[in-house]
């Protein structure tokens, strides 16, 4: 890499650092002066404050908005080269948009590829850690109880419990029914349900279970009898965003389960999943956006970059939660609304960059 790359890598990657620290230190004694009453009146340790929360707390919103804080800092750090002339004296000894543009992507390519390693195989731990945290100094205690469970555990395989008690693990009000071709095969009913660790299977009490033939009826009653259900404990309650606590590998093999059971809330798992593997694309994107914003010299010197800038970031934000609710309360692709805003803003990223050469 050149000297002339390296001095705006090192601009770049500073700005985004120091951008980093300022606004999730703000961040931070904001949420402290929120927060503080509940840590005294739960009396929540220092250790636990610093080290399971604030410490998490920074990790999330750090990978959360590191497109974002990219952005800025490519704003930034453009809007002091173009202020002080240097783009003019770079453009005047033949070096083109695109040699400039080099550090920049650079820069965007080692935040992206942190940035993905982190969300994927460290973030669900610190967001555990976290929740946690949250569940036991600041919000109400975890909802233990669950009522009116209906999951579909296999093609034509279909369970309810009407409630089911997660510390316990203990259910009352067992269902699990059997259809081939729409017509039930066999009912299996069980006054309660629960979790045997040392078996590993689910055992029931007062079962009765019916296996339906076209010729006869066969009826089996018992006191207790352990069996597989094909579902776990850990699989009865699933949180819409239960997937951030996955990492990368968890999270395939977890929707790949949910494909072969025929889930229906599979869309909320499949958009995770891609808004994980297109972040770095709008981390590029983003970058792109910002240095044509910048590159030019104005009147109002950064202020009217950022402004112009935040302009477009918020609608490209806003536009990504839209087309994410079209998915979730109709039948848009997942991959589809993840990749939509990318594509619109890359198409107007480019332009913007050509009419940036002229």
């Amino acid at each position: 890499m050149k000297k002339l790359d390296r001095y705006i890598l090192k601009q770049f990657l500073g700005t985004f650092a120091f951008t980093l620290i300022l606004i999730l230190l703000i961040s931070v004694v904001f949420d402290v002066s929120e927060k503080i009453d509940d840590f005294y009146k739960r009396s929540a340790p220092l250790d636990e404050i610093l080290k399971d929360y604030y410490l998490n707390f920074v990790i999330h919103y750090g990978l959360l908005f590191s497109a974002l804080f990219t952005f800025i800092a490519v704003i930034v750090s453009t809007s002091k080269l173009a202020n002080n002339t240097e783009i003019i004296a770079m453009h005047n000894c033949g070096m083109s948009l695109k040699r400039l543009l080099k550090p920049f992507f650079f820069g965007a390519a080692l935040i992206s590829c942190l940035a993905f390693y982190l969300n994927n195989w460290v973030l669900p731990e610190t967001n555990q850690l976290r929740l946690d945290f949250e569940q036991e100094y600041i919000r109400n205690k975890k909802k233990e109880r669950h009522k009116n469970i209906h999951r579909q555990v296999r093609p034509g395989e279909y369970i309810f419990l009407e409630s089911y008690n997660t510390k316990k693990q203990k259910g009352f009000r067992f269902t699990y029914e059997v259809f081939e071709e729409d017509q039930m095969v066999s009912k299996f009913k069980s006054d309660f349900l629960t979790w045997d660790t040392l078996e590993g299977k689910w055992l029931a009490e007062s079962y009765n279970y019916r296996e339906l033939d076209t010729l006869r009826e066969n009826i089996e009653r018992g006191a207790k009898i352990h069996k597989d259900f094909g579902f776990f404990p850990d699989e009865l309650i699933y949180q819409k965003n239960s997937t951030h606590l996955m990492i990368l590998p968890e999270l395939l093999e977890f929707i790949e389960k949910e494909k072969i059971r025929g889930a229906e809330n599979i869309h909320y798992y499949l958009l995770d999943l891609y808004q994980r593997y297109t972040t770095p694309l709008t981390t590029f994107i983003l970058t792109l956006i910002g240095f044509c914003v910048a590159i030019h010299k104005k009147r109002g010197g950064v202020g009217v970059n950022l402004v112009y800038g935040f302009i477009l970031a918020t609608m490209l934000i806003l536009f990504q939660k839209v087309s994410i609710t079209f998915t979730t309360n109709s039948d848009l692709n997942p991959f589809i609304a993840v990749m939509l805003p990318n594509i619109i803003f890359g198409i107007y990223a480019y332009y913007m960059f050509r009419k940036a050469e002229r």
